[in-house]
């Protein structure tokens, strides 16, 4: 996303320029939810570290945004390597929004904005 020679999970879900607009761009819209992992951790640490101090709901919802956007991250990548194409931060904001409202469409919660 960077084109950065690092590529690896750690990177591109923490370290990326283009990850971290990602990250500040939805946090900004839900709520000021704290996207940002501990950073003493490795990522397989970092999320469940930084989603055990929250109530049972709101765990349920940070996850699920985490996840939104670690997916999208990860399409975004495949997009700009296998199609030659590429969004900017705005639009893979947009991306997960749509996502997560196809999502309550089909299944109902947890309720994200």
């Amino acid at each position: 996303l960077c084109s950065s020679s690092s590529e690896t999970a750690e990177h591109l879900c923490l370290h990326c320029p283009f990850a971290q607009q990602v990250r500040e761009l939805t946090r900004a819209c839900s709520a000021n939810m704290d996207l940002v992992p501990l950073p003493e951790h490795t990522i397989e640490e970092r999320w469940p570290a930084s989603l055990r101090h929250l109530p049972k709901n709101q765990r349920r919802i940070t996850a699920a945004l985490l996840m939104y956007v670690a997916w999208n991250l990860w399409k975004e990548r495949n997009r700009r390597v296998f199609e030659g194409a590429a969004h900017d931060p705005l639009h893979v904001l947009y991306l997960i929004k749509e996502e997560i409202a196809l999502r309550r469409q089909a299944c109902g919660g947890p309720v994200v904005s």
